[in-house]
């Protein structure tokens, strides 16, 4: 591949990436949205119980998604049916970690204790993930699907799905969080009004749909029968063991990285319902943000991982290089329109002036966060390419649990800096991580291709 090209066979696989991921991420835009302009406290037992699920569904999604690193250096090197056998063992990996996501989300009440929210807040945070609790499975096997499909570098058909997800978001919203009668002319029961909780009932009924579009698909598109994907087999040692090897520490990394940006939201929910707010609104503006450098970085990672897989390491070098410069670039671009653009957008997301007012003095913060959030990302990636995910993991815990989190609630309560203390450590975390997996590429990559 000539130099030029990896940087458009990047963009090539990651823009389809780019706009899945989008859509996923419209879902939670529309939640925080619709919540917001329906109640502060709405959107407060959203953004506390959206925040829990993400530590939940982030780690356990971070294991599947070893299934991408291996299956696309099988598929770089020809083995097909090899990509069918890890599909099969990623299912069972997933059915073993359904029971305790499940049972954290219908028992949420420890988590939920470190925001010390209001009552009604609360039992609203509790009904949204009751609800997130019944579409897991479907979240995991689409997820699953996912990363088997961007190993074949076929990320336009989850693309596709996902697109359909905001389509059926806000009618969906609308009827599980305002009510409706109008089921009962057709002999069925009315829709109660769920307020900020009907959002958790949509969002799992999204599932279940994508889900089953993703089945039907695997078995009547030809382009998988080559893979020999039907069946589940049973579980095998060799490989669900390469799996859990590189799936733990990746579910590790995901799970350290969503726990310091997420528990940072039940903190601020100490300091009031439009500061949690505020809060709430910024975090989905950086989460939106990052799509573009987790897209960028996975097509990266994964055109890496099938350059390895056919014994070309200089290439996959060549791309990896290329991915890095691209997201860095990328990312200061969207920093300075995030910084030009920050009032403009915290009054889009709220009517409340409080909520507005705080959400619009972090932007400024998120901008800085955005670039260093993907550069790490992009590194993360990488390294998955060469299969190392250990080094990555025991960075992220050091940087992000200890100057992001512990630094941060240090500057917001030691200091009196509030949410703000929170955002200023979580750009030095993430800034150190960058750093240390930057060093630790610079050893790997100049490794021989597997053989």
């Amino acid at each position: 591949m000539a130099v030029p090209g990896a940087t458009r066979a990047i963009v090539s696989l990651g823009w389809p990436m780019l706009v899945g991921q989008l859509a996923v991420m419209a879902n939670g835009i529309i939640d925080n949205v619709m919540a917001g302009h329906l109640s502060p406290r709405d959107l407060a037992s959203v953004a506390i119980g959206s925040s829990v699920y993400y530590v939940v569904f982030v780690g356990l999604m971070g294991t599947i998604q070893a299934i991408s690193p291996v299956a696309a250096q099988q598929f770089g090197a020809g083995h097909l049916r090899e990509v069918g056998e890890t599909w099969r063992q990623g299912q069972w990996l997933a059915i073993a970690m359904l029971v305790p996501g499940a049972l954290v989300l219908a028992w949420p009440h420890p988590l939920l204790d470190l925001a010390r929210a209001e009552p009604e807040v609360r039992a609203g945070a509790v009904a949204y993930l009751n609800a997130l609790a019944f579409g897991l499975p479907a979240a995991l096997w689409f997820r699953a699907f996912t990363t088997l499909n961007t190993a074949v570098s076929r990320p336009r058909i989850v693309m596709t799905i996902n697109l359909l997800g905001p389509v059926l978001k806000v009618p969906l919203n609308a009827l599980f969080m305002y009510g409706s009668d109008v089921p009962t002319a057709l002999g069925l029961p009315a829709v109660p009004a769920m307020g900020g909780a009907g959002c958790g009932v949509a969002t799992a009924m999204v599932f279940w749909i994508s889900a089953a579009i993703g089945m039907v698909l695997l078995r009547s598109d030809r382009f998988y029968a080559k893979f020999a994907l039907r069946g589940l087999g049973r579980p095998r040692r060799a490989p669900l063991g390469e799996l859990l090897r590189l799936g733990l520490p990746i579910g590790g990394t995901y799970l350290i990285d969503v726990s310091a940006f997420n528990v940072v939201t039940l903190l601020v929910a100490r300091l009031g319902t439009d500061v949690v707010g505020g809060h709430a609104i910024v975090a989905n503006v950086a989460a939106t943000m990052y799509m573009l450098p987790l897209a960028l970085s996975g097509a990266a990672g994964v055109l890496a991982a099938q350059a390895l897989g056919r014994g070309d390491a200089p290439d996959a070098r060549r791309i990896a290089w290329h991915g890095l410069g691209l997201v860095f670039g990328l990312g200061l671009a969207g920093a300075s329109l995030l910084w030009l653009g920050r009032e403009t957008i915290a009054r889009a997301y709220t009517d409340s002036p409080e909520v507005a007012a705080v959400s619009a003095s972090l932007l400024g913060l998120v901008a800085a966060y955005h670039v260093v959030d993907g550069l790490q990302c992009a590194l993360a990636f990488t390294l998955r390419a060469w299969k190392v995910a250990v080094a990555p993991m025991v960075v992220f815990a050091l940087s992000l649990w200890g100057v992001g989190l512990g630094g941060g609630a240090w500057l917001a309560f030691g200091h009196g800096l509030g949410a703000a203390g929170f955002w200023i450590a979580a750009v030095a975390s993430l800034a150190l991580a960058s750093i240390a997996l930057g060093v630790l590429f610079g050893r790997v990559s100049r490794r021989p291709a597997p053989r």
